[in-house]
């Protein structure tokens, strides 16, 4: 993130404007009839019994607040890498959030636009994979005036920085499922919303390795040695992880449900799932962080991986709090009826529908 601003990083010949707005299909009926099923039925208990609420406090002084850090990496020349180290090629990140737009208002760029830069930066920020100079191996999540930002860096070794910007407002005060993906195949960024494709960028854009680098990235201070701040090795979720001042405000709101996979998942897979509580050694989930606690700083993964755990900042009241009950919590039924029906047969029915 050098000097916090990035140029236009475009394929020539293939890009020409720094701007792409696109028209996105029409949600289905079926998708439609889902959303309007309620999430919690009769013979059901929900899923998740716990979250955490953010302040948008993390800017500081006195700094490093109101934030989850995960280590991908241990900044150590070797192969110190952790699974949740996700980037050298395809990705998806998903998680439940819940917050207010007036709590989060930064602004958007009109919606369903792909910018072909990194301001994705420029949102309230709620997963951070950034690295503050020595490494252009990084990407990140925010929301801008309501709606999803998703944005890669151009990588140690190629081409290039790319932001994509959905049209869904996730900042209504209820629970929506957020999920991001980077498709290194395809070479492309999607954004998906409750189940539903949201945007998707352009193919060819984004196919180079964004992994924290094997040889780790010194700490110096300094932009043309290092890295300024001795975070570019942290997932920072709901925190702007390097404190860079209020234009790049944190996010303010609930979050729960963190899943970190090292492939690029479908509409279909992200839709049948969210709603469900997944069992350790599920292919491709390598990190799973329920944040079922409930107190203190740890959060630990479920996925069954060897991922590591997480750091809370700081577990009380206003800062990193634990939150629990009717209406805090995401709405994950992973309970069968008394017959064998469950969300993900809800889904199928509903696909299913002309």
């Amino acid at each position: 993130m050098s000097g916090r601003a990035r140029s236009v990083c475009t394929k020539a010949g293939e890009i020409s404007s720094a701007r792409l707005t696109r028209v996105k299909p029409v949600r289905s009926f079926a998708a439609g009839l889902l959303l309007a099923l309620p999430v919690v039925a009769a013979g059901q208990i929900s899923g998740s019994g716990y979250a955490l609420r953010f302040y948008g406090t993390g800017v500081g002084p006195p700094g490093q607040q109101d934030r989850i850090r995960l280590p991908v990496d241990d900044n150590v020349p070797g192969a110190g890498s952790s699974v949740i180290d996700v980037g050298a090629g395809s990705f998806t990140l998903e998680l439940w959030l819940r917050g207010r737009l007036a709590d989060n208002n930064t602004a958007n760029a009109g919606g369903d636009v792909e910018l072909f830069d990194y301001s994705w930066i420029d949102g309230n920020i709620i997963l951070d994979r950034d690295a503050w100079c020595g490494t252009a191996n990084a990407f990140g999540v925010s929301l801008a005036g309501g709606v999803v930002r998703f944005g890669v860096d151009s990588g140690d070794t190629g081409c290039c920085n790319d932001t994509i910007e959905g049209s869904e407002n996730v900042l209504d005060d209820a629970w929506h499922h957020v999920a991001v993906v980077r498709d290194a195949v395809e070479g492309s960024l999607a954004i998906f919303v409750d189940g539903v494709e949201d945007f998707r960028g352009s193919a060819g854009i984004s196919t180079v390795d964004l992994s924290y680098p094997d040889s780790g990235v010194p700490v110096t201070g300094d932009c043309g040695t290092g890295q300024l701040t001795p975070y570019g090795w942290f997932l920072v979720i709901a925190a702007e992880k390097h404190d860079a001042g209020p234009a790049y405000p944190s996010f303010a709101g609930y979050v729960d449900e963190l899943r970190i996979w090292n492939l690029a998942r479908g509409e279909a897979a992200i839709a049948t799932d969210r709603f469900r509580v997944l069992p350790a050694g599920t292919p491709g989930l390598v990190g799973s962080y329920r944040f079922e606690e409930g107190s203190g700083t740890v959060v630990a993964d479920s996925s069954g991986t060897g991922a590591p755990d997480g750091e809370l900042i700081a577990g009380v009241s206003g800062n990193g709090e634990w939150v629990s009950g009717q209406g805090e919590t995401a709405p994950l039924d992973p309970v069968l009826f008394s017959d064998g029906f469950e969300t993900g047969d809800t889904l199928a029915w509903s696909q299913a529908v002309p």
